[in-house]
């Protein structure tokens, strides 16, 4: 037993190890956070394991002599000691997190509000919404549905503007998207503006970077904006906005667009709400394209030469409706 324990701990620390780098090192991953999670507990139940077969040794260290106490002692005290400084975020544990990949990139990675979510149903659905933060106001709710018959899902954001195009609220971004501006899309690297060039340059006055990395003067002028759709979802205040959804697609080059990494524009559907005017539906209508927006967010609203890009979507239904109390 004793060896199974021993070499279970050599090989769960192993696993921690390098999942701990690769968390500490790279964009967030679901499968890195899942496999240093399951092995953390696995950890917890070897170490457990070991200090039972142990107890002799560790009770004789306790009760024996005085240079043994207090070497115990010491150790705890040191343990607390690191644990009281990286609580308080202070040297060394700043510098060592201020070192790590979502520090270093803190302006690019994307989090909606903890009031949104998102469930994807199936491979061909999502559903997002936003709760308000106040009892009383609105919520709002989105159904994007794509045809039936995908190879792969298209990539797709979800915000909410204001009605002269200023950003509020990112409500969702697909996650190989959302923790830097070099992505890895369907395979190919790339940069994510130019997958969802509309929602990247909206996003600018939001983080403050432009698609390129250099600080944006323009949103220097802007300081009282909030970037918060509860201001927006309050029935009394009759604030109006904008539910945009971009959606990009990899692989659909055509003789219009022949480049094969990025292929038909991004398209962009948008719904105009005005929640004071309680329950209603509205179905988002196709607005305009990304193939002008990589530089300057540009709208573009010639669909000569778009084909299979216009039937990715089979269905966009927005709800606003009074949140339950």
């Amino acid at each position: 037993m004793r060896h199974w324990v021993n070499f279970g701990l050599l090989f769960s620390f192993l696993t921690l190890m390098v999942s701990g780098v690769m968390a500490f090192t790279r964009p967030f991953s679901i499968a890195t956070t899942r496999v240093h999670v399951f092995f953390g507990f696995l950890t917890i139940v070897l170490v457990v394991l070991h200090l039972v077969s142990r107890t002799r040794y560790f009770s004789g260290k306790l009760k024996g002599k005085q240079s043994s106490r207090g070497m115990v002692a010491l150790v705890a005290a040191s343990a607390c000691g690191l644990a009281a400084l990286a609580v308080g975020g202070v040297w060394p544990s700043k510098q060592v997190i201020d070192a790590g990949y979502e520090a270093r990139h803190r302006a690019e990675i994307v989090r909606s509000s903890p009031m949104a979510g998102f469930l994807e149903t199936e491979d061909t659905e999502r559903f997002v919404a936003r709760e308000p933060a106040e009892p009383g106001s609105a919520a709002v709710s989105l159904l994007v549905r794509f045809r039936d018959g995908l190879e792969q899902a298209p990539a797709v954001a979800v915000w909410a503007e204001t009605t002269t195009g200023t950003m509020i609220e990112t409500l969702y971004l697909d996650e190989s998207l959302a923790y830097g501006e070099e992505v890895e899309w369907q395979g190919v690297k790339t940069r994510r503006h130019r997958v969802l060039p509309i929602w990247r340059h909206r996003y600018t006055m939001v983080s403050g970077i432009d698609p390129n990395g250099e600080v944006d003067a323009f949103t220097g002028s802007t300081p009282s904006h909030s970037f918060s759709l509860d201001k927006y979802l309050k029935l009394a205040e009759g604030e109006e906005m904008v539910i945009c959804v971009e959606v990009n697609a990899a692989g659909d080059s055509n003789e219009a667009f022949p480049n094969s990494e990025v292929g038909q524009p991004s398209l962009l559907y948008t719904a105009y709400l005005k929640p004071e005017e309680g329950a209603a539906y509205a179905l988002l209508e196709l607005t305009a394209h990304g193939g002008e927006a990589e530089k300057g967010g540009t709208l573009a609203y010639d669909f000569e030469g778009i084909d299979s890009a216009k039937r990715l979507v089979d269905l966009l239904l927005v709800k606003v409706a009074p949140a339950a109390e």
